[in-house]
């Protein structure tokens, strides 16, 4: 019984911890204060607080090659607490694949 309680715990713990991916298309518009700014056919912009080092070094966005280029996206979304006891969600870029336009 123990071991079946612990066991659940685990699962209840990692099923919190797990983040859905979202994966959108849109034209990269730049990096400003670190946030990766991109847009899509719709016009909507689309800010990116961070980017994980695997899709980092698919793409280094540091470089102004890619700037205009067409990417699909895939990002998590965590929503944190700030000092101020504010939710704010931070975006992060897991996977880059560029598309031809």
């Amino acid at each position: 019984m123990k071991t079946l309680l612990i066991a659940l715990i685990v699962l209840v713990s990692i099923a919190a911890t797990t983040q859905d991916k979202t994966t959108v298309k849109a034209t990269f518009d730049g990096l400003e204060n670190e946030v990766y700014y991109f847009s899509d056919n719709a016009e909507t912009t689309h800010a990116f607080d961070a980017i994980n080092e695997e899709a980092n070094k698919k793409f280094d966005l540091t470089n102004e090659k890619f700037k205009g280029q067409l990417f699909n996206i895939t990002y998590t979304t965590e929503s944190i607490t700030d000092d101020m006891e504010n939710k704010i969600e931070v975006l992060t870029i897991v996977d880059l694949e560029i598309l031809d336009k």
